[in-house]
């Protein structure tokens, strides 16, 4: 058995709490609207596609994320970016 070590998201004042999904994205399944079946979605993701029938699922809620209205925004997006840079080796 392994154990993967978490460490915790980036911490910035001038950033909200917010600002974790994109960072260190979590996974939920949700039920496909057309069969019933598992669409697997992460947190930093507006679609998924259900497992059992391909169908596409687009998240409701898409247009609350944080990055559309809050004041810090622009600063979230910079820490955003570099992670993806970190994680993608460029």
């Amino acid at each position: 058995m392994s154990f993967r070590i978490r460490r915790p998201a980036p911490t910035n004042p001038d950033t909200c709490p917010g600002i974790r999904d994109f960072i260190r994205p979590t996974m939920k399944y949700v039920k496909c609207h057309v069969c019933s079946g598992d669409v697997e979605i992460w947190s930093d993701e507006d679609k998924g596609m259900c497992l059992d029938c391909g169908a596409e699922w687009e998240r409701p809620d898409k247009a609350a994320s944080c990055l559309e209205y809050c004041e810090y925004a622009d600063k979230c997006k910079e820490i955003i970016q570099a992670a993806q840079s970190r994680s993608s080796g460029g």
